[in-house]
């Protein structure tokens, strides 16, 4: 479910172009696609779902409401800097975004289990470094559009493999670790 309450994002940066129709689609697309996939959520009080909204709504009222197009350069990189802070900020507030996501799955005893916990603040961290990657990304870019060339476009999605390999692998891998160090002890 946390890659779902993602694909609003990937989608807006597959769809996004480079033309002001193409940015319109893709705010209008990831705005609806938040609200389909995330009804869910909302209610739930998904961190991720709720950022994720609130975010598209405000873009979509200013580009395609007011046209503000004044704001459209600063697009990438604020979408970067909102998942980056969505992470970090999870993190720093002891409520890692992920914990949301993995309470679903696990018995309530479990919740406070410190490698329950621990495996949910890496696996926060380290979405947060892909994004801030993202966001540095976003910010070379800006203020050098031909430096990265397709490196700094096919960066996006080889973040995006990561983050998804990691959030499936990690987990297991953390648990057996775990595992393995208190057999050890005993």
């Amino acid at each position: 479910m946390l890659l779902l309450s993602f694909s609003p994002w990937i989608l807006f940066g597959i769809l996004s172009g480079h033309t002001l129709t193409s940015l319109e689609i893709a705010l209008g697309v990831s705005l609806i696609l938040t609200i389909i996939l995330s009804y869910k959520d909302l209610r739930q009080k998904m961190i991720v779902s709720w950022t994720t909204l609130i975010y598209f709504l405000v873009a979509c009222i200013l580009v395609i409401g007011l046209h503000q197009y004044v704001v459209i350069p600063y697009i990438g990189i604020a979408s970067n800097a909102v998942l980056t802070l969505l992470a970090f900020g999870t993190l720093a507030a002891g409520m890692p975004f992920t914990m949301q996501y993995a309470r679903r799955d696990v018995p309530q005893e479990r919740w406070t289990d410190p490698v329950f916990i621990r495996i949910n603040q890496v696996m926060t961290a380290g979405w947060g470094v892909l994004f801030l990657i993202g966001f540095i990304n976003s910010l070379i870019q800006f203020c050098y559009p031909d430096f990265l060339g397709v490196l700094g476009d096919g960066l996006m999605y080889v973040t995006i493999v990561i983050g998804l390999v990691f959030t499936m692998k990690y987990p297991a891998y953390a648990k057996k670790k775990a595992a393995e160090a208190k057999a050890k002890v005993a």
